[in-house]
């Protein structure tokens, strides 16, 4: 699981009472899912499978807005993502 405050932002970007990094963006989590398994094929020993889930719930979620001091352009989080990997042990 990733948990995050929310970086430092503007108070009111454009306007004339704005504070610079007087209020942040709102926090969030993320939470990932993984699994490895080891088997043998064809002969090979040591194989080694994983498949991950990043952002098992595709929450969209802004890392930063792009006010701020020295922050010019808003981030958000990554999108629910797979990945697979294949491993062989030595």
């Amino acid at each position: 699981m990733i948990c995050g405050s929310g970086l430092l932002a503007d108070t009111d970007p454009g306007m004339p009472d704005n504070i610079p990094n007087g209020a942040s963006v709102p926090a969030y989590d993320s939470v990932n899912l993984g699994f490895t398994q080891g088997f043998k094929w064809a002969g090979i020993d040591n194989l080694i499978a994983r498949f991950d889930v990043v952002n098992v719930a595709d929450q969209i979620y802004q890392i930063r807005s792009g006010s701020g001091v020295g922050v010019f352009a808003p981030q958000y989080g990554q999108r629910r993502s797979f990945y697979v990997r294949l491993q062989y042990k030595f």
